[in-house]
């Protein structure tokens, strides 16, 4: 059966899980938001590979996250503010409609843990750690550590969610698979602790007696 999706490209990437603040200015979206809203369906952000994001039409990449809306406010002058959750990944298979917004035929890309995942979400989560602490150490602040999920999947949307990168680049996270997605992680940690100075260690007891921190 065919499913087609409101869409709505935007000068960013949605990972399921995340959540993404909105202003609805434009009259074709807010046409597109209250249908959502009546209809109660959800809508999907997708990356804009060409064009922009306010006026025409813009091009957007084949994969997008599928988001349910949140926290309406309306302002009297119809423009609405709210909150996009992110809930799965969808691939574009035709567009069917380009006026006044863009709607599409899509596919939903459902994802299951591996043989590895376990193990590169266990490095994953030793290197967080590892980068905090450095980021602590080279700035002489703490921040507070976010709680990674147990799911191998869903930690890996919320790191590549917090990473600081491009957007083709956080796009090639979205399109990855689970394994891909880790590795990527993996990789960007390596790489940034490369160009940290490391926490120092506590020293060990020896047998010459105990140790001190003088």
């Amino acid at each position: 059966m065919e499913q087609l999706l409101a869409l709505f490209p935007l000068n960013t990437v949605l990972f399921p899980g995340g959540v993404l603040p909105l202003h609805i200015f434009e009259a074709r979206y807010r046409q597109m938001i209250s249908r959502c809203i009546q209809l109660k369906q959800s809508f999907g952000v997708v990356l804009i590979r060409e064009g922009e994001e306010v006026g025409g039409t813009a091009e957007p990449y084949n994969i997008g996250t599928t988001a349910t809306i949140q926290n309406v406010l309306r302002w009297p002058d119809g423009r609405m503010l709210l909150s996009a959750q992110g809930e799965r990944r969808f691939r574009i298979r035709e567009i069917v409609q380009e006026d006044p917004y863009l709607v599409a035929s899509i596919e939903m890309l459902d994802e299951e843990s591996t043989p590895d995942a376990e193990d590169l979400a266990r490095q994953v989560r030793e290197l967080y750690t590892k980068h905090r602490d450095a980021i602590a150490h080279a700035t002489g602040v703490t921040q507070p550590m976010e709680e990674l999920s147990d799911d191998p999947i869903i930690m890996s949307y919320q790191l590549s969610d917090q990473f600081r990168i491009i957007n083709y680049s956080k796009q090639q996270l979205l399109e990855a698979d689970l394994d891909e997605r880790l590795g990527a992680i993996i990789e960007a940690f390596d790489r940034e602790l490369r160009f940290l100075p490391p926490p120092p260690q506590l020293p060990s007891k020896t047998s010459d007696g105990p140790w001190t921190l003088n």
